[in-house]
């Protein structure tokens, strides 16, 4: 994974030349530059001048932004790659060069010795003497194999990366001005430390204290190449012996070395899963130094990513014959906040911005106010704008952010454990559309599972504020049946042929006609016809209700029905119940009733019946409109 998201790193670092500083996360702790040529007492009082306490999660205060990226250039430089390859034996000290120090508060300043009876000179000591030449020789020498290493033409590290930007840091292990500087932060600390402790003991701070060291005043500044330049010796002589996961596994292939990468490969005598026993190939992958150290920076640079969320991490790759067409394509990584790992990795072969374009049609016919003006609602510009509506009409708010790994948990009259259920079901195909642009996922369930949300909502779920108790009022889910069919609308937009809307539109325009007529015989023509009549005989009468307060319960009965047999049966029982607030008169509802009851459907009550149900239940219902003598008012 890290090799591919490799390319990824290498776009972002083509436009951010200063990735590498700008992605690295320092950790809470005190950071203090030291001169060499001074001591302790000496550079006392311009202590407020060197040091900055960074807290956990907080960027440097503005006035010490340029003290802040002096000391996060060396933070890099000087961090180890993981505590398994410390340079300290006895791991107290946790930096990989000796002109920088970094300890745990309790072990520098003593407040916690534990089974460890050693003192902070002791580990000093130990960790000098781990940085002297000699030492760090045999470290590159590891990374050959052994077979090479010897006879008359052994290969040596001097040899192997003499014409390769290695060389440098190769003569600057065996300069004298090293072994000099060397000696100097030695003698300092034998010197300085105990008196340095004292002070550092009552500065309030949390985790590490670091220590930087410089040569004289010139290398305190951003601009002093020097300074800059010995770090970047001293991490190119530690990181690059233990760039690999086991220099065991290493080869020399025309005259390159490759290994075993360290980052997102666990392959040792305890854990050898990866190992292949059955080929002649050991290892599953072997990449070469440069390889190495850049899957290197791409693990850095991808763990500065936020948690908890899915990144995109863009990459161009050519998959034409033409030279002058780059598709785009995204890494999508999931990283989690906790444990700071890769919980999902998807390579995403389209562009990573998503563009829709919807028109929210009032299918439905949904009207506002006394003067009965037909509602409209905006026009769908953005994905962001697309997942605000979809949470909002379908999962109560609760598809917020990154929801890929979103849990919500079931709350009474709000949100139950079924559209739980559906939420963790569609989650995965919502997120494919809102934020990989594609509708394959999406396409097959989108028009079921937001149906039997609807209806759950319907039946359970009390919106606050927009229900007085004295109507059966169900616009919000009107809203949300018309933004439903608008989304199938939009899915469907390549498959030819009528839609939902469509059908809906055709029926509600034959139905009315028929009714406004007034022509006697069935008024029903098909089986879309009978349940969307259904569906408008049901709201008006469960609206007659004199109950007090008036919710989708009511049509709790309905939606149970399995079969259409059973929802004349309770048509009839709240006939029944409510027959003495409807009007003899009442023609519109008399032909409508009489005709439901004379039609044999030719199927079941199925997906489609009970989408044309809801489509009735949710429309303007027909029977409370005032155009004839007939008209009953729910008043």
């Amino acid at each position: 994974m890290l090799h591919d998201v490799s390319d990824s790193y290498l776009l972002a670092k083509g436009k951010f030349p200063n990735i590498v500083f700008d992605s690295h996360q320092p950790k809470e702790g005190l950071y203090i530059r030291l001169r060499l040529d001074q001591s302790w007492e000496q550079q006392a009082e311009q202590f407020t001048q060197n040091h900055i306490i960074i807290q956990a999660k907080d960027d440097a205060a503005p006035n010490q932004q340029q003290l802040y990226d002096w000391f996060i250039t060396r933070d890099y430089y000087s961090s180890l790659i993981t505590m398994n390859k410390a340079v300290d034996p006895g791991k107290q000290i946790h930096s990989n060069n000796p002109f920088a120090l970094y300890a745990k508060r309790e072990v520098f300043l003593g407040e916690k010795q534990g089974s460890n009876k050693s003192t902070m000179q002791e580990h000093v000591n130990r960790f000098l003497d781990m940085t002297k030449p000699n030492e760090i020789q045999q470290k590159w020498n590891s990374l050959l194999p052994k077979k090479l290493q010897k006879g008359a033409d052994a290969l040596t590290p001097d040899i192997l990366f003499s014409n390769t930007e290695y060389a440098a840091a190769l003569e600057y292990l065996i300069s004298d001005e090293r072994s000099e500087r060397v000696a100097r932060v030695a003698a300092w600390y034998t010197d300085n430390l105990q008196h340095l402790t004292e002070f550092i003991k009552s500065i309030e701070f949390r985790n590490y204290i670091k220590l930087f060291f410089i040569s004289t005043q010139d290398d305190h500044t951003l601009e002093s190449q020097r300074c800059e330049q010995m770090y970047r010796l001293e991490h190119l002589l530690y990181t690059i012996p233990k760039i690999y996961n086991s220099n065991d596994y290493n080869q020399i292939v025309d005259g390159q070395l490759v290994g075993l990468p360290s980052f997102n490969v666990s392959m040792n005598s305890k854990k050898p899963y990866l190992e292949h026993k059955s080929m002649r190939v050991q290892v599953p992958i072997r990449v070469s130094l440069q390889d190495a150290i850049l899957i290197k920076r791409a693990s850095e640079w991808l763990l500065s990513k936020p948690k908890n969320v899915m990144n995109k991490l863009s990459y161009v790759k050519d998959f034409t014959l033409s030279f002058t067409a780059k598709p785009e394509g995204a890494y999508h990584v999931y990283i989690d906040g906790k444990e700071n790992e890769v919980l999902d990795y998807e390579n995403v072969p389209f562009p990573t911005e998503v563009s829709v374009k919807i028109s929210i049609n009032n299918v439905l016919g949904i009207t506002m106010g006394k003067e009965k003006m037909r509602k409209e609602y905006p026009r769908i510009e953005n994905v962001e704008q697309l997942q605000r509506e979809i949470s909002r009409h379908f999962f109560r708010g609760r598809m917020n952010e990154q929801f890929v790994r979103a849990e919500p948990k079931p709350k009474s009259k709000e949100f139950t454990s079924i559209m739980a259920a559906l939420f963790i079901q569609s989650r995965q195909a919502f997120h494919d559309w809102l934020y990989k642009g594609t509708e394959i996922t999406i396409r097959p369930l989108f028009a079921r599972t937001t149906l039997r949300l609807i209806q759950e909502q319907l039946m359970y779920v009390e919106p606050v504020g927009q229900n007085n108790g004295y109507s059966l009022d169900l616009r919000w889910l009107a809203d949300a049946m018309n933004f439903r069919l608008s989304l199938i609308s939009y899915l469907e937009r390549n498959e030819g042929g009528m839609t939902v809307s469509d059908r809906i539109a055709e029926v509600m325009k034959s139905l009315k006609t028929k009714l406004e007529a007034g022509n006697s015989g069935c008024i029903c023509s098909n089986d879309n016809e009978y349940y969307f009549l259904v569906g408008q005989l049901a709201y008006y009468l469960k609206s007659q209700s004199e109950t007090q307060q008036k919710t989708g319960e009511l049509l709790g009965p309905f939606l149970m029905a399995k079969r259409s047999e059973q929802m004349k049966v309770r048509l009839q029982e709240a006939y029944i119940l409510h027959k003495h607030k409807i009007g003899l008169q009442h023609v519109k509802f008399n032909r409508a009733f009489s005709s439901v009851f004379g039609y044999v459907p030719d199927a079941d009550m199925d997906e489609d019946g009970m989408e044309m149900f809801m489509a009735g239940l949710f429309a303007d219902n027909w029977f409370y409109e005032k155009n004839d003598k007939s008209s009953n008012s729910e008043d």
